[in-house]
């Protein structure tokens, strides 16, 4: 964890370079107040522009994803943003681009940083060329990385590629740029980028920074978005077999520079900077870069305050394969071996359900204890709120105590772990969608398979599940849900269903609760217990509850002690999921569109007449 959470012993030893290099600067140099007031000295030293570059990484290379935040809000979690399910998004909603003008509230100050440093390197005298063809290169991919985020939420916007003054509270005094111009130079940026940038970076030193590789999956990205339903809904062909062309390129050069799927998907997020690991934000379990993940998802048993605000839905659950590849229901004609229960559905399903979820009497090892279980049970007297019955198992450590789980930004603390923003399976999984959607069938089901593998799904006797993508939409739609269970709970559910536009697909979250049977009893022991009744959560003397010896996967004792089926309910309350079309492309927030007479509003918001798809 030593790159962006790395920036802290980094910029102390920059910063003292600087004092000598450039006595004049500050401690707050690359953030001063006046925005014009970069001193072009700075392109002088490569030292100041790798501080300089590593502020910009910091500003531009997502984080964690924020639990309930509207880009992380879809069927998956109990957490969402209601006002997107519900369909009360306004023009003042979606504010990724800038509410302000400072380099924090407003992405045209990361934009001008980039553009500032590629024209300062292009004169620099005291630069090494090898090294500014690097720094180049990779001030290249985070402009590229900026705007591509900001056009796959709003379509094209104002399409700025040379250093200008901040007027007009740091909105750009040029109109929009058609979608297609902006997917253009966002393209071309990253060939730059790929054409500048190593295949590897050495040890320590370039850890969290990006690569050749990396810069070309963006680029396959990028094309496959412009292809996808969201920019391209009259489906044009030639789009696909670009963004073909570009994710293949990519998938090559991947394999070829050392990237690989890592062996146990389990350990995906736990073993740093692994070769799955293609685009990182380091994080640490140090005072203002850490993150408090680990504290939250875990349950309230196990935490220090806040736990258990990261629950899976049911929708979720059903949403994974059995252990051979196939849906938990389907059309085909099943194998007579691998049967899917409805009350014990955790039994024959894809291993990267047991990964990710933990269910009623799952194993879950936390706080050290090997052997530790996790119930959810309606009425459990140490869990406090529990929404969908379920926990998340992925991002936890479980080694650490509940006190170390907790972080706090003056002291430190937490997991420390790095939020992998792309991995090679992304890569993986791009490249077979380009590939299915071209009418390569064969080569999409190679990439599938592969990924399928690797989670220790069996082959069975329907070739890993994928005999049933017998035709383009049918690999589609398994493409497509091959996407929610390899990335379930890392947020890319929400923008899989944009760029595909079925936003329709999300319906009522639901929960599965369990209630126990008489004479079993949750909750405290009573004052004058009722002889003959077991109390599962009451310890005896030794600390032991009746609850940990009952073991779920007994289907006679599960029923004995639980009332089955559970009870499946929405936790929607009297609301409707209505997720309008609009949504498709959000509106420009007030800050830009009410402050500019040159900037467009995006059709279908108010006063709205800037199209997205040209």
């Amino acid at each position: 964890m030593k790159y962006i959470k790395n920036t802290g012993k980094l910029m102390v030893a920059v910063a003292l370079m600087l004092m000598v290099v450039l006595p004049s600067c500050k401690k707050d140099f690359f953030d001063i107040e006046d925005p014009q007031g970069i001193d072009s000295d700075i392109w002088k030293d490569e030292g100041a522009v790798g501080l300089y570059l590593n502020r910009t990484y910091a500003l531009v290379i997502p984080q964690w994803p924020t639990l309930g935040g509207i880009h992380n809000t879809s069927d998956e979690l109990n957490n969402a943003n209601t006002a997107l399910l519900y369909g009360t998004l306004n023009e003042n909603s979606v504010t990724d681009i800038g509410t302000g003008n400072t380099i924090t509230t407003n992405r045209y100050f990361d934009i001008r940083r980039c553009n500032l440093a590629l024209e300062g390197l292009d004169t620099s005298t005291g630069v090494p060329a090898s090294s500014k063809r690097i720094l180049k290169g990779q001030f290249y991919f985070l402009r590229a990385y900026t705007y591509f985020r900001m056009v796959n939420l709003y379509g094209g916007v104002p399409l700025v590629l040379k250093a200008q003054e901040i007027t007009n509270e740091g909105i750009p005094s040029v109109p929009r740029a058609k979608t297609s111009e902006c997917i253009a130079a966002i393209a071309r940026d990253l060939d730059s980028a790929a054409a500048n940038l190593p295949a590897k970076w050495t040890a320590n030193a370039g850890l969290g920074r990006i690569t050749k590789a990396a810069a070309m999956a963006v680029k396959g990205k990028v094309l496959m978005y412009w292809a996808s339903p969201q920019f391209n809904p009259t489906n044009i062909a030639s789009r696909w077999e670009d963004a073909y062309v570009a994710c293949k390129a990519a998938y090559d050069q991947s394999v070829t520079d050392g990237y690989g799927l890592l062996a146990n998907y389990a350990n995906i997020f736990t073993v740093e900077d692994n070769s799955e690991v293609m685009i990182v934000r380091k994080y640490s379990t140090s005072r203002d870069l850490g993150t408090n993940l680990e504290n939250v998802t875990r349950p309230s048993s196990e935490s220090s305050g806040g736990g258990g605000s990261n629950q899976p839905t049911w929708n979720l659950v059903q949403s994974y394969l059995k252990s051979n590849g196939m849906p938990i229901v389907n059309a085909v004609t099943d194998d007579t071996v691998i049967k899917y229960n409805a009350n014990q559905f955790w039994l024959n399903r894809d291993p990267r359900f047991t990964a990710s979820i933990v269910y009623n009497g799952a194993l879950y090892p936390l706080s050290g204890k090997s052997d530790r279980k996790q119930w959810s049970y309606n009425g459990i007297n140490d869990e406090g709120s529990i929404n969908t019955g379920f926990y998340s198992k992925r991002f936890t450590v479980s080694s650490l105590s509940p006190s170390q789980a907790l972080y706090n930004s003056n002291t430190g603390g937490g997991n420390g772990m790095d939020w992998i923003e792309m991995r090679f399976a992304e890569v993986i999984l791009n490249y077979a969608e380009c590939a299915n959607e071209t009418g390569r069938m064969t080569e999409a089901k190679d990439m599938v398979r592969k990924i399928r593998v690797r989670a220790g799904i069996v082959a069975g006797a329907y070739d890993y599940g994928l005999a049933i993508g017998s035709a383009i939409p049918a690999m589609r739609n398994l493409i497509l849900n091959e996407r929610q269970t390899e990335f379930a709970l890392e947020g890319k559910r929400y923008f899989d269903l944009r760029r595909t536009r079925n936003l329709s697909l999300i319906s009522a979250r639901q929960s599965h609760r369990l209630t126990v049977k008489l004479p079993y009893v949750s909750g405290n022991l009573p004052a004058t217990p009722v002889v003959g009744r077991i109390y599962l959560d009451a310890a005896n003397t030794l600390g032991e509850k009746p609850r940990d010896t009952v073991n779920v996967n007994n289907a006679v004792t599960y029923s004995t002690v639980f009332t089955l089926p559970a009870t499946v309910a929405s936790i929607e309350g009297s609301n409707v999921i209505s997720i309008p079309n609009n949504y498709y492309f959000y509106a420009l927030p007030n800050f830009f569109s009410q402050n500019s007479f040159v900037i467009e509003q995006t059709i279908g918001w108010i006063n709205g007449s800037f199209d997205p798809l040209q």
